[in-house]
């Protein structure tokens, strides 16, 4: 008998684990925004019954939350985020550099990686006037091409991985009318980063803010690599300060590919 579409993919050996990942998975894609049984039964093709119990289990563990009979991510995913990028060398190595540099630098520092959906996701961000903090909200998520590390990021990638993160894509989203919007104008901006080093996005992702950003990574290693940017009000970016701190940035990313050695560069 033939299984139904979908269903094979949810098969494992503790079928109902696979399941509830496939139910975070859902939501998350959602970008935490809430989903009913009936909305997550139909997608991952779960009898209803099935998903009501799985969700219950969650929410119990509170993976899970249930809000008007819907459910959206819970609360317990942000301590285990936290621990986790607590506890991994490149979170802990940033902070540590960033925290000896504090006197020189009053700017807030942020480390990023390229989503597994083309999106910057920012892991930690360093701010002299605060506490050293890690950044669990998924909704600061951002198009990478729309961000100065995303596009540092970009430009560390290989042939084919850009064309793997492009996806086909010929236009790409503009959040602002700075925006890039297109995969050749993309192409020709990352060879300019490749040139100086360091990219800089001037509105493209919020108008009004300009944001400066550098990238480590190995060779030939698309899913190594790591972003670092300094955001500003436009007015503040003068020629003079966006190159001072992008040396800055060049320093911490130097340091930082130091420190996780395997020819980082």
């Amino acid at each position: 008998m033939n299984s139904p579409p979908g269903e094979s993919s949810l098969r494992s050996a503790v079928p109902a684990v696979r399941r509830a990942a496939a139910i975070l998975d859902a939501i998350m894609n959602r970008q935490g925004g809430p989903m009913s049984i009936t909305e997550l039964s139909s997608q991952l093709r779960i009898p209803k019954s099935s998903t009501l119990n799985l969700c219950n289990e969650l929410v119990e563990s509170r993976l899970l939350r249930r809000i008007d009979g819907r459910y959206q991510l819970g609360p317990k995913l942000a301590t285990l985020g936290a621990v986790y990028l607590a506890s991994v060398d490149v979170v802990r190595e940033f902070q540590d550099i960033c925290s000896a540099r504090s006197a020189e630098l009053q700017e807030t520092i942020k480390l990023a990686v390229l989503g597994d959906r083309g999106e910057l996701v920012f892991l930690a961000r360093h701010d002299a006037a605060r506490s050293p903090g890690i950044l669990m909200d998924v909704r600061v998520q951002q198009p990478a091409h729309c961000t100065a590390s995303g596009k540092a990021m970009l430009s560390l990638l290989s042939a084919r991985g850009l064309e793997q993160w492009l996806d086909g894509r010929t236009n790409l989203v503009k959040l602002t009318p700075n925006s890039i919007g297109s995969a050749d104008e993309l192409r020709c901006q990352l060879e300019a980063v490749r040139d100086r080093c360091y990219a800089t996005e001037d509105g493209e992702c919020i108008e009004g803010v300009f944001c400066v950003g550098t990238a480590i990574g190995r060779a030939q290693d698309d899913e190594a690599i790591y972003g670092l940017s300094i955001s500003m009000l436009r007015q503040r970016a003068t020629r003079a300060h966006v190159a001072r701190l992008a040396a800055e940035l060049q320093s911490i990313g130097a340091e930082l590919g130091k420190r996780l050695g395997d020819a980082y560069v």
